[in-house]
């Protein structure tokens, strides 16, 4: 036995060469078994379009079985190929489906059908690109919805500038009318009174003084239709309507209103004389009121016949006529606003008030 022992070891002393070749197949086995178990992983891949699990696999098979001779080794090597196209295919559908999910609808329709050229039209693709498509159609009609309604902005914004300037020089235009009719009738009363007829100056008669209001007298006023005025103690409340002083004026008068006005610019004070047979034939006097501060006026129906350089200083004033024969003249607060005259001498009057705000006093002197 002990001679046995010594003769192998003697043999396998001189001769390394057998021991080495062992060792070689032993290699080769593993190398088969690790590339076969990968190939096989590989191909599953590469059946269920997995291709960038199958580039790996395929990948590890050819690197196990290295120099080792194998019958699959030259399939794998094209299987490996294919995995790696059609990976990087995967990778442009990764991207497609990114460049969708950031809304750019263009470039994810592109990365779409240039995945389509090796993957084949699957589902995933042809729902990508129409979802491409339907993004890209719904931006475009919201840009040009909102193009038009930053259009019609602009045109409402021009209209409104165009109507502002339009009112503005209707109003310019009014102010020089009023300004070029108030002209007119003071130089057609300049030219009136020139051409008159000169009496004696004792044939004249004077004009009554201004009276100065007293406290008002229920009885000497009386509501007009609709009138919704009312009375606080003894003054009289003008909110809507007007009232009426109950006497009938003839001759030659002179009457004086004290008002505390109140005034907005859809409301103006106003003191009138019409004439209680025809409601058509009226002198009408226009006090100060509106927001912008308008000055008294005097006019004969529509007409305004004369204006005040400015509205009164205070909120209380005083408004009056007086009579002198075919002459009506107006004042506020004591300063002499305008003339005019009569249709005819000696017609009746009836006074008249309306407006907004509070008359407090009043009087009427008779010739």
């Amino acid at each position: 036995m002990r001679v046995l022992l010594s003769a192998v070891f003697a043999i396998a002393f001189f001769n390394p060469l057998a021991l080495c070749g062992e060792a070689e197949k032993q290699d080769a086995s593993k190398a088969v078994a690790a590339f076969e178990a990968a190939y096989e992983l590989g191909a599953k891949a590469a059946q269920e379009k997995k291709w960038a699990l199958a580039e790996k696999q395929f990948d590890a098979a050819i690197r196990a079985l290295g120099e080792t001779a194998h019958p699959k080794k030259a399939v794998a090597q094209i299987l490996l190929t294919k995995a790696r196209e059609n990976a990087k295919q995967e990778t442009t559908l990764a991207a497609a489906d990114e460049l969708l999910r950031l809304k750019m609808w263009a470039e994810a329709e592109a990365a779409y059908k240039k995945a389509a050229e090796t993957l084949g039209e699957t589902d995933a693709i042809k729902a990508g690109i129409a979802a491409a498509q339907a993004g890209a159609k719904t931006e475009q009609a919201s840009a040009e919805a909102a193009r038009m309604e930053e259009a019609k902005r602009k045109a409402a914004e021009l209209a409104l500038a165009k109507a502002r300037a339009e009112a503005a020089e209707a109003k310019s235009k009014a102010a020089a009318e009023d300004e070029a009719r108030r002209k007119q009738a003071e130089e057609e009363a300049k030219k009136a009174a020139a051409s008159a007829p000169k009496t004696a100056a004792a044939d004249e008669p004077a004009p009554i003084e201004l009276p100065v209001p007293v406290a008002l007298d229920r009885d000497q006023w009386t509501k007009g239709t609709g009138s919704a005025c009312y009375w606080e103690g003894e003054r009289l409340v003008l909110a809507e309507g007007d009232e009426l002083f109950k006497k009938i004026l003839t001759g030659d008068f002179a009457a004086s209103i004290a008002l505390e006005a109140q005034m907005d610019h859809r409301s103006r004070i106003s003191i009138e004389l019409r004439s209680p047979r025809d409601s058509g034939s009226k002198i009408r006097i226009i006090g100060w009121g509106s927001k912008e501060g308008s000055p008294p006026m005097l006019a004969l129906d529509k007409d305004i016949r004369a204006r005040g350089d400015k509205k009164p200083a205070q909120e209380q004033i005083t408004l009056s006529f007086v009579r002198t024969g075919k002459m009506i003249q107006f004042y506020c607060d004591g300063a002499l606003i305008g003339k005019t005259w009569d249709e005819k001498q000696g017609q009746p009057y009836q006074l008249m008030v309306s407006g907004k705000g509070t008359m407090y006093g009043a009087k009427v002197v008779e010739r």
